[in-house]
């Protein structure tokens, strides 16, 4: 079972000409030519500089150092930061764009970047099983071609547990020019958690028991700072896409809009083919949705999280905060209606099965694992690809696990969980089944998204191996 803290509570005009027998019809007016399309604004979020003026290029720099946050006002935490910003600088880009990354490492001990959901090279995927980690003072350069867009997040992959919750997360879009709707605004909401000590610094590495269920911040996060000061004003009739990533370390979320309308209209692989309503939605750790949020009213608008809690007789309650706050101000601006693209996704039967069990031994210092091995450096599994594989995931433990592939796309075999995944979770002592895309050659970590488990045993590697024959590996939603 997960456990949980005490929140602090500080988120046409058609032209009709006319012609006589004597004199040749007017020709139609040419059509207005549509403006040329432009990355658009991310709010919420500053932005890294392209410093690369060719359009297929996005170049840009990036450092990993310490700087200091106050948390809690007049209390410092020495914390991690990508360009001294929590949360991290945006990377933005369009799909086909070479990316390049020169990245240095300021901290005092090794890191790498992973860029959790891009289908890019192994070689580029922060794995420290197949990058040498940056060393302190040390440089690297990464560079890749994003086939997809969507909603993406950066993060290290060495020292996880640690250097996440003090900071190092950051998030990514990769832009459609040809699909993506066009909204009036766009947001990036990163939803994170942090556990303080009463003096405002960030709590110590967890005990044994507090790694086994994970470390579950006392402090919500919204952008990197508390919740209360997540905030923002629009205009009645306003129509937005927010993007959200789960970065804790640990912590499920819970949430659901007040105050406006909302859809979901993409999950980790992007955009759905039919856009769907809910009333709650749960992010798994690591996984992303973007809404469509119509201001359809005046008033308050609201992200809402609700969090596990304990009353005051130790009664397990459920609160309900205010994760982003939004002011709408009255206007007779009336809300456009956003025309959908036509989306696909693959259309394959399984060739192959897997099974995937998450399980738990009492002895030693790597107490969880895969297929009943701990942090096992030898592949779990060798597919070739281009294979599709229907994959059950057992959790035989009394505890959800977040399960996360590397490289590769999958459909939760649901329809409760429409949409393109590379994180699905999986309940207490539950089943859940998937159909994986295996199209990304290379050595892949799949592993728990809690980073305590997975830096606990909860690890593992599959090899897919390259086959000659298969197509060149593009965008899986079309």
């Amino acid at each position: 079972m997960r456990t949980s803290a005490v929140l602090i509570i500080a988120v046409a005009l058609v032209a009709c000409g006319s012609s006589t027998p004597d004199a040749p019809a007017a020709a139609p007016p040419a059509a207005a030519s549509p403006p040329p399309w432009s990355m658009p604004y991310v709010q919420g979020v500053e932005a890294l500089e392209d410093e690369n003026p060719d359009p297929k290029i996005v170049e840009v720099t990036l450092a990993a150092g310490r700087t200091s946050t106050s948390y809690i006002a007049g209390k410092k935490a020495q914390v991690f930061a990508y360009n001294g910003l929590l949360p991290g600088p945006l990377l933005k880009a369009k799909v086909g764009d070479r990316v390049i990354v020169h990245f240095k490492n300021n901290l005092s001990e090794e890191t790498t970047i992973h860029w959790h959901g891009l289908r890019i090279s192994d070689q580029m995927d922060g794995s420290p099983r197949m990058q040498n980690p940056v060393k302190p003072g040390g440089e690297f350069t990464y560079e890749f071609t994003v086939p997809d867009a969507g909603s993406f997040w950066y993060h290290p992959h060495i020292n996880t547990a640690e250097q996440v919750e003090k900071g190092l997360y950051a998030p990514i879009v990769v832009f459609d020019p040809a699909k993506d709707p066009t909204y009036d605004a766009e947001r990036f909401l990163v939803l994170d958690d942090i556990r303080l000590e009463d003096d405002g610094t960030i709590s110590p590495e967890s005990s044994m028991d507090g790694m086994m269920s994970g470390r579950f911040g006392n402090l919500l996060l919204t952008n990197g700072r508390p919740i209360k000061e997540a905030v923002a004003s629009v205009e009645q009739g306003t129509v937005e896409r927010w993007r959200i990533v789960n970065s804790a370390n640990a912590r499920t979320m819970v949430i659901g809009v007040e105050g406006a309308t909302f859809r979901v209209i993409a999950t980790d692989g992007g955009l759905l083919p039919e856009p769907y309503t809910t009333n709650k939605l749960t992010v798994a750790i690591g996984q992303r949705y973007d809404l469509e949020v119509t201001y359809d009213q005046p008033g308050s608008a609201k992200l809402v999280s609700y969090v596990e809690s304990q009353d005051s007789g130790g009664n397990a309650t459920t609160a309900k905060l205010s994760a982003f706050t939004v002011d709408v101000a009255e206007s007779a601006r009336v809300a456009r209606e956003i025309v959908w693209p036509s989306v696909t996704f693959p259309d394959r039967v399984a060739d192959g099965k897997a099974t995937i069990t998450l399980d738990a031994t009492q002895t030693g210092d790597m107490p969880w694992t895969i297929n009943g091995k701990a942090d096992s450096m030898d592949p779990l599994f060798t597919w070739t690809q281009g294979a599709t594989l229907d994959i059950t995931i057992v959790n035989k433990v009394a505890m959800e696990h977040p399960f996360h592939l590397h490289g590769q796309f999958f459909e939760i075999l649901d329809a409760k969980q429409p949409g393109l995944k590379d994180v699905v979770l999986i309940p207490p002592n539950g089943t859940v089944k998937i159909r994986a895309f295996i199209d990304n050659p290379g050595h892949w970590m799949a592993h728990c998204h809690i980073l305590e488990h997975a830096e606990m045993g909860m690890m593992a590697e599959i090899l897919v191996t390259p086959d000659a024959n298969a197509p060149p590996m593009t965008a899986m939603s079309h």
